[in-house]
């Protein structure tokens, strides 16, 4: 793709300079240099896209490009790209944007571009929408039916959830509140109108009754075990698993679902939906768009499998 034509002037000229800067830092030395080729594929595809400004780049022209060179055929051996010629791709892109910044000609970068992956990607287990409504039926506690809300509701963290207290959840805003999310990034995360019934729930007629002692009847955590204390990650994924066990599915037993597989689960649901990558990446606290990706790919494989048999 080294060949390909590019006629904007701006990009012509962004190219020619950043190929110089691969070569004075010595990239791809002693192996084929494909940084700039990749690159010029890059701005092949968004002049041609009918942008003529770099900076007009966002995070969707991003997620397009990456869609492209996911389904693009290989031009020298046939079939798709590997996943090594993927990375490839987006290690230049990272390249050349923090070039870019480095150099002032944007003011900063339009994504955080994804990382590229070391081997293959462990694809976690999904529950289907009706795997959920079996897990909601199955509860017998209210403190249950809070956690599945607040990890498939609000798609949080395992991590997030064992550090979740009865301050961050904003009632009357809808919202939630996570302080200490991953990187130490917070955020508000919408609760859907279910959820805050269900944690409405827990808080006013149940959460009391676990204070047995006395002692830690101050405590702010929002989930607490039978003794009064904030429940840990481990004791969260036990939780989850006794109330899937109780389900008699075993679908759902082989799938050895975990809080963070709910995660996934309302992501991919979202955008079954037709919600946007860009809210789902916010909603998820993501801070790279190839992990919110992963949910967009799915939903496009679906698709297809699903316009091949009507």
């Amino acid at each position: 793709m080294k060949h390909l034509p590019i006629y904007n002037e701006q990009y012509i000229r962004l190219y020619k300079e950043y190929d110089v800067f691969i070569v004075a830092k010595g990239y791809g030395r002693g192996k084929p240099v494909c940084y700039q080729s990749n690159v010029r594929e890059f701005l092949f595809f968004i002049e041609a896209k009918g942008l003529s400004d770099i900076q007009e780049v966002k995070a969707m022209e991003i997620m397009a490009y990456y869609d492209y060179i996911r389904e693009r055929p290989n031009q020298r051996k046939g079939g798709g790209l590997s996943e090594s010629m993927i990375r490839g791709h987006l290690f230049a892109l990272r390249l050349f944007f923090d070039y870019l910044l480095e150099t002032g000609a944007i003011e900063s970068s339009p994504v955080s571009l994804p990382k590229f992956q070391y081997g293959k990607y462990n694809e976690r287990n999904i529950c289907t929408v009706e795997e959920i409504k079996q897990i909601y039926a199955i509860c017998n506690t209210k403190r249950e039916r809070a956690l599945i809300s607040i990890a498939y509701g609000c798609g949080l963290r395992r991590s997030e959830i064992h550090l979740l207290n009865t301050t961050d959840i904003q009632f009357q805003k809808g919202m939630l509140l996570v302080r200490e999310g991953k990187y130490n990034k917070s955020r508000t995360v919408p609760i859907p109108d279910y959820a805050i019934r269900d944690l409405k729930e827990y808080i006013i007629n149940e959460r009391s009754k676990y204070f047995r002692s006395g002692n830690f009847e101050n405590t702010p955590a929002f989930f607490i075990n039978d003794d009064g204390r904030r429940m840990s990650g481990n004791v969260l994924n036990r939780l989850l698993k006794d109330i899937i066990q109780r389900t008699c599915n075993p679908e759902l037993h082989r799938k050895q679902i975990t809080l963070h597989c709910l995660r996934h689960s309302i992501a991919t649901h979202l955008l079954d939906n037709g919600a946007d990558i860009e809210f789902v990446q916010k909603f998820l606290g993501h801070s790279e768009i190839d992990t919110a990706h992963i949910y967009s790919k799915k939903r496009k494989i679906k698709q297809k499998i699903l316009s091949q048999i009507r």
